[in-house]
């Protein structure tokens, strides 16, 4: 690995479900990986909620991004991933309220997820 890569799996969140980091930070960005609404065993939070799921995944991601003192505001790209476009007022509605008058570049698509009951994943990059 480049000496150039900072790794970061904060433990508040529990183990990662698979071989991957929370983040990589290089080059004056964090790359995050895609979270999703899990507890700290892993377990889905509120399986098929949206509002609910948008907001833990979110906290996550702020987790995430406090390791390195940065906040959602640094944020400049986000994927999101959800399984239904059903739900994607409830999903911008959580967003919203999360992020206020910041705005992200953004890609939403509608896929399925790793885990049953999940209905939504984000993925970030943020400028540090």
């Amino acid at each position: 690995m480049s000496a150039d890569l900072k790794i970061y799996n904060p433990s508040t969140l529990g183990p990662a479900i698979a071989p991957y980091s929370q983040a990589v930070v290089a080059n004056g960005f964090a790359y995050l990986a895609g979270q999703v609404g899990l507890d700290k065993d892993n377990n889905v939070v509120a399986p098929g909620d949206m509002r609910e799921q948008t907001r833990v995944t979110i906290e996550r991601i702020r987790t995430i991004l406090a390791e390195f003192d940065a906040e959602l505001t640094d944020i400049v790209s986000a994927t999101v991933f959800i399984t239904s476009l059903d739900d994607f007022a409830a999903f911008n509605e959580a967003w919203g309220e999360a992020f206020g008058d910041h705005r992200p570049a953004r890609a939403t698509v509608v896929a399925g997820l790793l885990l049953p009951g999940l209905v939504v994943e984000i993925q970030a990059v943020a400028a540090l």
